[in-house]
């Protein structure tokens, strides 16, 4: 037994294991997903008396105008393509608090996806405006294509024990190298995470509104091929809200307008909108 042992020890510190190392590296060429206008946020879309607490339901249909494929070149590595376009539907909860003087509004909702925002502004009887910040989540499908490289080295003869453990004292007998191309999709979770500012003029119980946003796509998730990077910096994509609202009564309205999405890519995208609120007011009793 003792002369298998010795025969054995004597094999392995006269040749080493043959040893193998695989480098892989993605070359990407586009990478293609999805643009939508960012949740609407407002003011109260009327006069609030100071001490009161509203309660507003809104839904908002929109159609598709003019939706069209918009690239843009990013990090000078691949080129993103961006298919923009929306859901028809849209609607939020929110609860609008006014004191003395601005007011807070919390806003939660769902187009597609839901988002959640906080608004803070000023509310007179002539005019309101302000500025808020959002979370819109997504579920984004990501096309990708590109170019997968593949280089394995084979290591083996060298009498240096440490070859076991480092390449470096190994002889390196032959590379292969392969490429195949990658064309696929994945479904990554993602932030909207945005800002904007509104404004609003009322005119008897007529509302002329503006709002406006910008946001980035942030990714949560890793893509399942490790050797994709797509990287922190992303387009920036802003969406532009006009409409003209009519009060029937300080609870009803109705607002018709369009909607404008745009970025840091070619193309822009229209739609138009109609939106019906509700609003219930409660009012502090004044001491």
């Amino acid at each position: 037994m003792s002369r298998l042992l010795c025969l054995a020890l004597a094999l392995l510190l006269a040749s080493c294991a043959s040893l193998e190392e695989t480098r892989r590296h993605a070359e990407l060429d586009t990478v293609e997903t999805k643009a939508s206008p960012a949740p609407e946020f407002r003011g109260a879309g009327t006069y609030v008396e100071n001490s009161s607490i509203v309660l507003e339901g809104h839904v908002t249909y929109r159609n598709e105008l003019n939706a069209e494929r918009a690239r843009e070149k990013k990090q000078e590595d691949y080129k993103l393509i961006y298919d923009l376009g929306n859901t028809p539907v849209e609607g939020a909860f929110s609860v609008l608090f006014k004191g003395e003087g601005p007011f807070i509004k919390i806003t939660a909702g769902a187009d597609y996806f839901p988002f959640v925002g906080l608004v803070l502004g000023a509310n007179t009887k002539h005019f309101e405006a302000g500025g808020f910040i959002f979370d819109h989540f997504w579920d984004r499908t990501y096309r990708i294509r590109g170019t997968l490289y593949e280089e394995t080295s084979y290591y083996s003869g060298s009498t240096d024990f440490n070859c076991l453990w480092n390449n470096g004292a190994c002889t390196l007998d032959s590379v292969d190298k392969s490429q195949k191309d990658l064309d696929y999709e994945e479904y990554l979770m993602t932030h909207h995470y945005g800002l904007g500012v509104f404004a609003s003029v009322f005119l008897g119980d007529f509302v002329l509104e503006y709002s406006g946003s910008f946001y980035t796509v942030k990714i949560t998730e890793d893509p399942e091929v490790e050797e994709v990077k797509l990287g922190n910096k992303w387009p920036l994509v802003t969406t532009q809200r006009f409409s003209l609202g009519y009060n029937f009564t300080p609870n009803y309205s109705l607002r018709l307008g369009g909607i404008h999405v745009a970025g840091d890519f070619d193309g822009t995208y229209w739609a138009l909108s109609a939106d019906f609120t509700y609003r219930f007011f409660l009012r502090k009793k004044k001491k």
